[in-house]
Parts: C-alpha cells; structure tokens; sequence
C-alpha cells in the first residue's frame, strides 16, 4: 500500500492516546459517550484505523488538545501504521539509514519530487558511505519508494534528524522489533546509570570523557548518558556490538548526534574496548534461569573490573542474583568477598522488579565499580536497597546525591547525612551468608524528632483508644523511646529454617485446590465434615477466616498427602502483596500461594504466633513497586530478648481482643442497619415508640 502526502494518515486507538496524552480506555470511553467521535476509516489485522486528521479536528473542536501541538507529532504518532508494510528486521534499519542519509546530506529533504528517486538516493548513499559501515546495504535494498516522503515527514514533526530518530528508538517495541527491545531498560533507570556516570563533571576536570560500553546492543546507554554532556564538551565513544545489524544501527545513532567519526567506534569484540575508558556503562547479557548463576555474574562483573584503566568508573546492570544470600564458602560466596575485599566495589543498589519491561519477572541490580581504592569511609561499600517502592525520578536523584557524596574527594560522612543509601564494612559483608542488604541506623535527626514524635503520636491513640471505650480497660502500649538505639541481632529466614543448625522456623508450601472444591461455609452441607481455607483472602482480610470450606472427602481425594495447619502456624502470602496471619485454631487448609511457617521448639526463645506475624508484615511492598521487597527466604527478622518478646506478645493480644470485638461490632451495626431499611422499605417492620 503507497503512502502520499495526499493520502490520508491512519492511526490506531493506541496511538491516538498517545497523541492526546491519555490512557488508552479513556479513547475507548470518548468513542462510547460521544457520537460526534469519529467513525474507523478501515480496518486492518483485526485493528480498527482512524482518520489522522479527523482525529486531529475533533481533540482541538472539544478542547482536548491545542492543534499546534498535535499536527507537529502526527506523523510520529501513526509510526505504527509504518510498521505493517515492511518486516521490523528490515523497517528499522531502512527508516534510521534513510534518517541518518539525511543528516549526512546537510539535512536537505529525501524526496525532492524529481523523477528516478530510489536511483538517487542509492547513489547519494554510496558516496555518503564509501565503506559501507553506516547504511549503503541498507540504501541499496531499499524497494519502497514511499518510505522517503514518510521520513522527511518524521523528520518534520520531530523537529530533527536526531528527534526522528530517537522517536523510532522509543517506539521500536511497537513496530514489532522484539529483537531490540527484549533488553531494553526502563528509561528512569537509564537516568539513574547516567546520573551516577557524572560524565559532566568529569568533562569539566578531565577535559573530556572517554566512554565505552562493552555490550552496548543499540546503544541506550551510551546515549543516555551522551545526553547528559554539553555541546560544548569532548565526547569519544567505544561500543562493542557482537551483532552486525545492531554495530550499522548503533553507528548511525552516534552519527546523527554529530559526534565526528574519530570521536567514536564500533567494534564487534570486547578485546581493547575498555583501554582507554574513563567511564563504563554498560548491562550483563540476559541469561535465561536455568542458565544463569550467581558465579557466572559475578565473574562478568570480574571481568569488567579487570581490564578498567586506572581512575575510570564503572556502572553496571547485572542480575540481581549478584546481592542475593550466598554461602561464604561457595565459589560465588569467594568471588563475590574476592570482589568486594579488592576495594574496587564503591556502591550496590538493589532496585525493584520491571525495570526491563519485556522481562518483568527478571530482577537487577546495580554495582559501581572502580579499578582503583577511591575516597570514601575506608573498609566500606555504600549499600542500598530500594527494591520495595517505584524508581521515580525524585528516587533516582536521591541516589545519585548519596553515591556522588560519596565518593566526592572532600567527602565528609557528617556533612551529609545518605537518604537511602548505608555505608557498610565490608569484612561483615564478606563474613555474612546474608544477601547485600543495608542495615539501617537511625540518624541523629530521626532521633531528635522523629522518635520522639512516634512515642508521642503512640500517646494520642492510646487516648483516642480510651475515648472510644471509657468503660474498658486503659490501654498502655508501654513503648518509650530508647535513649542510646541499636538495632538488635537479626536473622533471615532462610538462616533460621536451614540445615546445618537448631531449626527455628519451618517453611511448607500450601496446596494448589482444583477449581470447584471450594465453597462457602454458607453452602456447605456439613461443617462438622469439611475443612476450613486459609488461603491470602483470608490473610489480607478480605474473607473471615472459615468461611471457605472445604468437603473433607472429596479434599482427601483431590489432594492426597495434603498437610494442615496446626494450632498457631503463620500463614504468610507474598501475593498479592505481602501479608501474615496467625490461624489460631489450626486444622486448615492453607491455599496457594499462602505458605505455613511454623515456630520450631527451639524458635520459642524469639517468636511467638503473633510476634512472628506482626514482624512479617513490616515487609509490605510499597506503591508502584513490581515484586516485593524482598524474597521471603531473604527477609531477617529481629531476635528480641524473653522480656521484649513477652511483652510485645501482651500488647499484641490486647490489640487483636480489641480489633476483635470492635470488627464483631460492626458487623452488628451494619446487619441492623440493613434490617431496618429493608424492614421499612417493604412494610414488614415499624419503629415502636420507645417504653417510658
């Protein structure tokens, strides 16, 4: 199918949001409530196709959109509808060349409307690219002839041949190229890489920054951190691209940002590639589970660190399997302490899952490296772990603030206090089974308000409390603030339900119910034959705890050599969301994907059912975050002394009694609220005079 400037433009419902910056229901809601939305021009793949500009006439008409805005993107926004006439492995590099031919050429138009113009634009291609590094084979193969006036129109309403291009980047997932999308990082991580290269500052001390990228793919991130330069500041780039297709795309993206062709160099091996580099960019290779291993990273990671010349900097995406609990002992236990006792490790930011959106399942962190002992607290790695909220840009900012201070020469840990970030020794790190995970300290200024306000906000609720319920007993939480604060002894789980010592806790998974076995206590014939479901509806208090049931027959049948739960067993759930709840009567079945965790004799010392569960739920995961904090093997737990745990355990109980009877309440009032209404609503009740 041609495309003229003539003929109309056609765009998808998706693009349309996009265009209108809105989410993509909301145009599936102005189609539903309007009339006067305009109708789909075609349809196409089974995607119904809008007219451009009847689309562009009706944003500006009801106000939605300023049309000075819109008309300039439109072509930009129908890049989709580009995507169906030509295969991903041949649109993008065809679009990019002819972008980058443009660029090449004093940016003077493709399509000059003269006959004879595939003709030209090969021969033009061919003295731009003698050598054919950059896009001749590209030029040469090219056999649509519409696609010229499509760029020219890119290049317009992108304002120039790098926005053009750039927009093909950002969009490449959507023109079907899985290929190079597949690794690609959320952009608010490329920032955070970017922030903590500094590559402006070292171009201001260095007069220059050299910059490679040992597995640069299309080159995000060399990008990404070229952005961050000023024009006038010298810039040479080294990127090496096993793949030929993505070296010809990385070079042409370099290109179009007039960076000279001395000043940057695609090569196809790592051999040379970090020799003269004063900052490192770059992320570890995907390797699927079943192949990828702690040690394999971490010797990535070595590998790196080796070849550094002395003084660069090295920021590095890498499996988050890196921070994860290793055995001291074991061959990644030794590299990772190898690693870290060098000195070379400054900082490790565990982040949160889905920062690379075509793997939303595969989890990564990131390490900053250096060939040399930098400034900093001597003997210490900065560590921290933000993998329970969203990476926003306000995040990302406090991050880069914390490891620049760092690792600043007049650095001075009292002049400035770290928001997320701990200085850790690394002998306790090297020593420690336990994943590189900070341990937080209150700082002096937690300590001079906000302690002293939590003590006096436990206060007024004690008073809210007794306000509520003067006739009940006074509750006195007993919680003062503690005049010289240190964190107590800590162990995860996996420490404490592992072999090789007195077992404290223990792990059993729920069982999977086939669908159907379920049923309400309300429905089920005999209660008395039947067992109750603790499953996450139960622990996230959506549903009382046995009002699911289940036949015991028909179980015993289903799911032979299932376990119960036994009279004070935690059931804990990581999904939805993270959450624990004792099943004080015990005997259920627990549902997955809840799991029993159960206090071992020997873990009576540390935890009771309800102390256990209320330290779980600290774990929460915060909003916009993709995976918990934490994998439930890795969470560590406060060992609190006979006294502490006593007492916590009185309050605790003081507390559910209390929640207990007040939620007994409410279903009290809200079952005679409905009562009344429905009574006088169909004629059935009245309201007595009341006597005396």
């Amino acid at each position: 199918m041609m495309v003229a400037r003539d003929e109309a433009l056609l765009m998808s419902m998706t693009e349309i949001a996009e265009l209108a910056d809105v989410q993509r229901p909301v145009v599936s809601t102005w189609r539903r409530r309007h009339p006067d939305f305009p109708q789909p021009a075609t349809e196409e793949r089974g995607q119904q196709l809008f007219d451009a500009a009847h689309i562009v006439d009706w944003l500006v008409e009801t106000g939605r959109a300023e049309r000075g805005e819109v008309e300039g993107d439109l072509r930009v926004h129908t890049l989709a509808r580009l995507g169906a006439q030509l295969p991903p492995r041949t649109l993008i590099p065809a679009l990019t060349a002819l972008i980058c031919l443009r660029h090449l050429s004093d940016d003077e138009p493709l399509d000059d409307e003269t006959p004879a113009l595939m003709a030209r634009l090969r021969e033009q291609a061919d003295e731009t690219d003698p050598d054919d590094d950059i896009l001749a084979s590209e030029i040469r193969g090219l056999r649509t002839s519409w696609l010229p006036t499509a760029v020219n129109e890119l290049v317009e309403a992108a304002w120039s041949t790098h926005g053009a291009f750039e927009r093909i980047m950002q969009v490449r997932d959507r023109l079907g190229a899985a290929d190079m999308s597949s690794g690609r990082l959320d952009p608010v991580l490329e920032s955070l890489v970017a922030g903590l290269a500094n590559a402006r500052a070292r171009a201001d001390r260095d007069g220059e920054v050299r910059l490679a990228d040992p597995y640069a793919g299309v080159g995000d991130l060399l990008t990404a951190v070229a952005g961050t330069l000023r024009d006038d500041q010298v810039l040479r780039i080294t990127a090496c691209c096993a793949d030929p297709v993505a070296a010809r795309l990385t070079r042409r993206r370099l290109a179009v940002r007039d960076v000279p062709d001395v000043e940057y160099e695609v090569r196809p091996d790592l051999d040379g590639c970090l020799d003269e580099a004063t900052i490192v960019v770059t992320q570890l290779p995907y390797r699927p589970a079943e192949e990828r291993s702690a040690v394999l990273s971490l010797n990535a990671l070595n590998d790196l660190l080796l070849p550094l010349p002395h003084g660069a900097t090295a920021i590095v995406v890498a499996p988050a399997d890196t921070t994860a609990a290793l055995d001291p002992t074991s061959d990644a236990g030794i590299l990772r302490g190898e690693l870290l006792r060098s000195g070379s490790v400054k900082a490790v930011i565990r982040l949160p899952g889905g920062l690379i959106p075509y793997r939303p399942g595969y989890e990564v962190a990131l390490w900053v490296l250096t060939a040399d002992y930098a400034v900093g607290e001597r003997g210490k790695v900065l560590l921290a772990d933000v993998s329970d909220r969203a990476l926003t840009p306000g995040l990302v900012d406090a991050l880069v603030t914390d490891v620049l201070a760092w690792r600043d020469e007049q650095f001075d840990p009292e002049a400035h206090p770290r928001v997320h970030t701990v200085a850790t020794p690394v002998g306790a790190l090297i020593a420690s089974p336990r994943p590189l995970l900070p341990r937080y300290l209150p700082s002096q200024d937690d300590l001079r308000w906000e302690v002293p306000e939590r003590v006096a906000r436990t206060l007024e609720l004690e008073r809210v409390v007794w306000e509520a319920r003067p006739d009940a007993p006074r509750l006195n939480s007993d919680l003062s603030a503690v005049p010289m604060p240190r964190p107590p002894r800590t162990a995860t789980i996996a420490e404490l339900a592992g072999r090789g010592r007195p077992k404290e806790l223990s792990l059993r998974k729920g069982t999977r119910l086939p669908a159907g076995l379920v049923r309400s206590a309300s429905s089920t014939v005999n209660a008395t034959n039947s067992y109750p479901v603790f499953g996450p509806a139960e622990v996230l208090d959506e549903s009382e705890p046995g009002s699911r049931r289940v036949d015991r027959i028909e179980f015993e049948k289903s799911c032979p050599g299932a376990r119960h739960s036994k009279p004070g067993d935690v059931i804990i759930t990581t999904a939805p969301r993270p959450a624990a709840a004792v099943d004080h009567d015990g005997h259920s079945v627990v549902e997955f994907p809840a799991r029993i965790l159960r206090i071992e004799e020997d873990g009576k010392k540390h935890f009771t059912p309800r102390a256990l569960a209320a330290l779980l739920d600290r774990a929460g995961r915060a909003d916009g975050a993709i995976r918990p904090a934490q994998r439930l093997h890795e969470l560590a737990l406060p060992l609190l002394s006979p006294s502490e745990l006593k007492q916590l355990d009185r309050l605790l109980a003081d507390l559910d009694d209390r929640r207990d009877r007040a939620r007994r309440e409410i279903a009290a009032l809200d079952e005679l609220r409905g009562i009344a209404a429905t009574g006088l609503a169909d004629g059935t009740l009245t309201l007595a005079d009341p006597i005396g």
